[in-house]
């Protein structure tokens, strides 16, 4: 049987305040929970995808100016 919603987000904040809390009890026990909802997660199947042939990379021109290097100002005393 399919989990539901409400469940399977009640389990993660559950297992997520367990985390911040640091209590290794209660992180097991809601780690637990949380993978029996997991499992009981259906899935539809995936859609095959053609595959696709590569296509050859096309030159881009570049068409901004490259900035001119100045010589750095020399520090003056004041």
């Amino acid at each position: 049987m399919a989990c539901k919603k409400s469940d399977l987000i009640s389990a993660i904040n559950s297992f997520s305040a367990a985390r911040v809390s640091e209590d290794q009890n209660l992180l097991n026990f809601s780690a637990q929970l949380l993978f029996q909802l997991m499992e009981t997660l259906e899935f539809s199947p995936e859609e095959e995808v053609a595959e696709e042939t590569p296509e050859e990379p096309v030159a881009i021109e570049e068409k901004t100016e490259k900035p001119a290097l100045k010589r750095p100002r020399k520090k003056t005393a004041a």
